[in-house]
């Protein structure tokens, strides 16, 4: 910054932080980003395995919809999306069942879900699935999708935000998925690529510890570095930072803090598994399989690279199905995977083992600048993005996909209107 001071400084280089640095330079403000991994991207972290066609994404992974967000950084950066191809195959007790109606008996109770919550008050998904009449079958799949998508818990998660975003998927083609070919890393990389001269703009492996702030003023300490004064900031840490006191803010924006408090933060446990060979397709009946869904208690889903042929899969866990995973090793992890995806197929765990390759995992529960993988609504906390996202005396601003209020929270492309929204809202209040 050449000695001066910026007008605007922003706390994060995720989607979020690059989207709103990146309007703020283009509209000729003075902005400074702080970082404080070696990278950028935030919970967008994507690795390349030479030996691989397809990147590996240990954050996100998939393009929700045709958001103009994320559609927009597609088309300008020239990057290469495709529609994830292959059904979804569901496997109980090493068994193919067949469902091929599944997907429209989760829908049907969807559709029910957004009219219970237009017509009644909020409550947590388990009471409404607790009090609906359909097949029990019906009900463990509605759930499964719910906490596996969500990375919620039935018990917490309130139906009132689940209609919210069901419906906002709904006006962006929310039922197709993509992939980006180049790797998602791609789209905050377009980001930064917009700032002009970047390089003097943002600041990597720089932890904000706290915030000093005044109308008009704030002041941040930085790790092992001098402080750094502005006139605003955009505060885009995750969630889970916030609600973990990662950064201390002298005075504090209690209702802002109360707002953070109120939502809730998933937990999500991912792994990519290169193999030999793509053994799973040695089973006809799951060999064009996109999607592998299983009754396993840790790992319950897999997937495939498909359309794109490669030696790869993917497990998740997520909400309450990664509880015992948290704080064991990759190792430990990746030998929980193994073993789930040897009874999932009906294969020795030798041979699965035997396989393997390579093994990537990134334990975001544990990475103290994410503290875990996204942002959920309880009951009645719908009204809580919204006061997270309020400004606070035209100085401190907050961004991210927990601040998102359009329904888009939890994805990438949410973060990026989130970001872009905080933006102007800091150009209205510097005039």
């Amino acid at each position: 910054m050449e000695g001066e001071n910026p007008q605007v400084v922003i706390v994060g280089a995720g989607a979020a932080g690059l989207a709103a640095m990146r309007e703020l330079d283009r509209a000729g403000y003075s902005v400074l980003c702080l970082e404080a991994r070696n990278r950028i991207g935030g919970r967008v972290y994507t690795e390349h395995d030479p030996l691989l066609p397809v990147p590996i994404e240990l954050g996100a992974e998939f393009v929700h919809g045709r958001s103009p967000a994320t559609w927009g950084i597609i088309e300008a950066a020239n990057l290469t999306a495709y529609d994830i191809a292959g059904r979804a195959v569901h496997i109980e007790n090493g068994q193919v069942r067949e469902r091929g109606d599944a997907w429209e008996r989760i829908e049907r109770v969807m559709d029910d879900l957004r009219h219970r919550a237009d017509t009644g008050k909020d409550c947590t998904f388990q009471e409404f699935i607790d009090g609906a009449e359909y097949p029990e079958e019906t009900k463990q799949m509605a759930t499964a999708y719910v906490e596996g998508f969500n990375a919620a818990r039935k018990e917490i998660v309130g139906i009132a935000s689940l209609a919210c975003e069901s419906r906002a998927a709904e006006r962006i083609e929310g039922h197709r998925s993509f992939r980006i070919l180049n790797g998602y890393a791609s789209v905050p990389s377009y980001l930064l690529q917009g700032v002009e001269n970047w390089r003097a703009k943002l600041r990597l492996n720089s932890i904000v510890e706290r915030i000093r702030w005044k109308r008009g003023a704030v002041e941040l300490t930085v790790r092992g570095a001098e402080s750094i004064s502005a006139r605003r900031a955009v505060v885009t840490v995750p969630l889970g930072v916030l609600q973990a006191g990662g950064i201390a803010f002298e005075p504090e924006p209690e209702q802002t803090l109360q707002a953070a408090r109120r939502l809730a933060f998933g937990q999500v446990v991912r792994i990519v598994l290169r193999f030999r060979e793509p053994f799973w397709r040695e089973n006809q009946a799951i060999a064009d399989a996109g999607f592998i869904l299983s009754n396993e208690t840790a790992f319950p889903t897999w997937w495939t690279s498909l359309p794109v042929e490669a030696n790869v899969l993917v497990g998740w866990s997520a909400g309450p199905r990664a509880d015992d995973l948290q704080g064991k090793t990759k190792a430990e992890i990746v030998a929980e995977g193994i073993a789930a995806l040897a009874r999932i197929l009906s294969q020795s765990r030798e041979r699965v083992q035997g396989l393997l390759e390579q093994a990537y995992y990134h334990d975001w529960h544990a990475d103290p600048f994410a503290r875990g993988a996204y942002s959920y609504a309880p009951v009645d906390a719908c009204s809580a993005r919204e006061a997270l996202a309020e400004p606070i005396e035209d100085t401190l601003y907050f961004a991210g996909e927990a601040a998102e209020t359009s329904g888009h929270s939890a994805t990438v492309h949410g973060a990026i209107l989130s970001g872009r929204e905080a933006a102007r809202k800091v150009m209205g209040s510097l005039g």
